[in-house]
């Protein structure tokens, strides 16, 4: 018989159902062959598959400051086309100090925008970075992806910490819904991933939670 702390219990059941809305980059696919993919970690670092992060340093001490006022100037010029097309823009997060992978999602979902807007094509479910809902059990997002309910996916998602990461995980999709506007609105949960895995996303969201509690009290 498994000896098992209630408290502990309680503590794990409350990490792998803590939520928190982000901004992240993600992509869905649906697996055809019925084998869910190994969980697993991938360093930013470490990766050469040139998904969107790959070689960003997170130091901000070695990033040029005239490089940064171009990000933010490029940031900017953006916000102005989104005025200009009245284009629905996500729920941005004012940050008074924010860092260079967040400035480049910034940057990179305002371009997925205009590209929607404009009805342009793009690569068959590549990379997007787009708004969240994240736990260690689970995520719902959009995706392009034809989804639907019980279908088996293999999700990656970049975890911008302070030593960015991929995150590869295998699940089935609770609930597909498809938009109006197209694309299909996704909760997806993860099939029992490692303890690692867990872990890493768990931390991540609570982390996140934290950062933003005190950028509103800045406010």
């Amino acid at each position: 018989m498994t000896n098992e702390n209630p408290a502990d219990t309680s503590e794990q059941n409350r990490r792998e159902n803590f939520r928190i809305d982000d901004l992240l980059a993600t992509s869905v696919q649906k697996i055809e062959n019925g084998v869910l993919p190994v969980a697993r970690i991938i360093p930013v670092a470490l990766s050469e598959s040139g998904r969107l992060g790959a070689g960003l340093k997170s130091s901000s001490h070695e990033i040029d400051p005239s490089f940064a006022l171009m990000l933010l100037d490029a940031n900017a010029k953006l916000d102005l086309l989104f005025e200009f097309y009245k284009i629905p823009r996500y729920n941005e997060e004012k940050d008074l100090k924010p860092s260079l992978t967040q400035v480049l999602l910034q940057l990179n979902t305002k371009l997925d925008g205009l590209l929607d807007f404009h009805l342009i094509a793009r690569q068959k479910e590549a990379t997007r970075v787009g708004e969240v809902s994240l736990s260690a059990s689970g995520i719902k997002l959009i995706t392009h992806e034809t989804l639907e309910d019980g279908d088996l996916v293999e999700v990656h998602i970049l975890l911008p910490a302070d030593q960015p990461c991929w995150v590869v995980v295998g699940g089935s999709v609770a609930r597909a819904t498809h938009l109006p506007e197209g694309g299909f609105q996704v909760a997806i949960q993860f099939s029992a991933a490692n303890v690692s895995i867990q872990d890493a996303i768990a931390t991540y969201a609570l982390k996140k939670q934290k950062e933003q509690l005190i950028s509103q009290r800045w406010l």
